[in-house]
């Protein structure tokens, strides 16, 4: 199930793919970066049993939900307005939405179907017994362990097929692409519903 999670297209994925090809690896390892901690905030929620509050107060969950769509259809501006009239390549125009780390731990952090994942799946593996929140810390963190090895291998990859296709137009439908794919999980995010 986390290998399943963990390949699972969604914002992660695109936020590394897009600035290791924009950027080159030590952006696409600063976005792993942000993501990882974002998985670490997940893991505290996880041992200090916040994170049911976000499944059992439904405003709250709309608040995030809103949030995280508003975040990545807002990065998805960014990235259609960049390939629509490319700007000179300055800091201004890589930092769409903020740093890599940021928009990793943002993105992480501002989805709450990851918690409602983690919510749904946790309680089969770890029980109710006293050391359960230590178990599914366990469990969150193994995922983003595997998370880890794919997002890195995905960075590395994508490094590449930038340098090959550089600034050409390719890129450019390249970002189009991102900023139609973040515009559709903002669509998706905002539809969710708790469980």
């Amino acid at each position: 199930m986390s290998i399943g999670l963990v390949l699972l297209p969604g914002p992660d994925t695109m936020l590394v793919a897009g600035h290791a090809a924009r950027r080159g690896l030590k952006a696409g390892m600063a976005t792993i970066g942000g993501i990882q901690l974002g998985g670490l905030f997940y893991m505290l929620l996880c041992g200090f049993g916040f994170l049911s509050v976000l499944n059992a107060v439904p405003g709250l969950f709309m608040a995030v939900k809103i949030a995280g769509a508003l975040y990545l259809a807002w990065m998805g501006i960014g990235l259609l307005r960049g390939a629509i009239k490319p700007a000179p390549a300055t800091t201004e125009k890589l930092r769409i939405g903020g740093s890599p780390f940021m928009q990793g731990f943002v993105s992480t952090v501002l989805n709450p179907k990851v918690a409602i994942f983690f919510l749904a799946a946790l309680p089969q593996f770890v029980g109710t017994g006293p050391d359960a929140p230590w178990q599914g810390m366990l469990l969150i963190a193994i995922v983003y362990a595997l998370g880890f090895v794919w997002c890195a291998l995905l960075a590395l990859l994508a490094t590449k097929a930038g340098r090959k296709v550089g600034q050409s137009s390719a890129m450019r439908w390249f970002e189009g692409a991102m900023g139609v794919g973040f515009f559709g999980l903002a669509g998706r995010l905002a539809l969710a519903r708790n469980v």
